[in-house]
């Protein structure tokens, strides 16, 4: 794919970003495609796909190639930590996430981007920024074990729970159990806002 095509694509763009973050961990675990294709119930061609960003996979299959590479979903996201030693405790331990300094994640089968507000996914819980683009969101419900909070900032943010959806408007709030199907999705003209807090994190 030749960086003309790319840069003409955000979306495919993305999707090369993202393939060659998760090729570049799994071969730093010393992995074979196949190995981790097995692992996350996906065929190998269909990994391979992602790794080259020919494929835009959903936010399911990549949570399951991060468990299959046995790192949090939070190494899939963009991003240094540039914090400085004021943001961290006594211990070293980083506390202050900088806005500038958000890791990001943005999937190119939805067109949602996240943001981790939070140095790590080691903790009792996950807090997200997203914003979902006119039209966008995730076509696949996904279930996972837990509870999830979903505030709307900004915008319009349709929460679908089993098969019933929610629309909300900014400052709406909406808490579900996270192992029933869901999905989220922006029914309207503008760009909505919101967040995310799960526990506990996807790891």
């Amino acid at each position: 794919m030749t960086s003309a095509a790319t840069s003409a694509d955000p979306d495919a763009a993305d999707a090369a970003a993202l393939g060659g973050r998760i090729r570049e961990l799994r071969k730093r675990a010393g992995l074979t495609l196949d190995s981790v294709a097995d692992a996350a119930q996906i065929s190998a061609s269909l990994l391979s796909r992602v790794e080259r960003g020919v494929a835009q996979p959903s936010l399911p299959t990549l949570r399951t190639i991060a468990r299959a590479l046995g790192v949090p979903i939070a190494e899939l996201f963009e991003g240094e930590d540039r914090s400085t030693a004021n943001e961290h405790d006594a211990a070293g331990r980083r506390l202050v996430v900088r806005h500038a300094d958000r890791r990001r994640l943005k999937v190119p089968d939805s067109r949602i981007q996240y943001e981790l507000m939070i140095p790590d996914l080691d903790g009792a819980v996950e807090v997200i920024w997203g914003s979902i683009p006119p039209g966008g969101g995730a076509t696949r419900p996904s279930s996972h074990p837990g509870e999830e909070v979903v505030v709307a900032f900004t915008g319009h943010v349709a929460v679908v729970v089993d098969d019933e959806e929610f629309l909300l408007a900014a400052g709406d709030t909406i808490r579900f159990d996270r192992s029933r199907p869901h999905r989220l999705h922006n029914p309207r003209a503008t760009v909505a806002e919101f967040m995310l807090i799960v526990a506990p994190p996807s790891r």
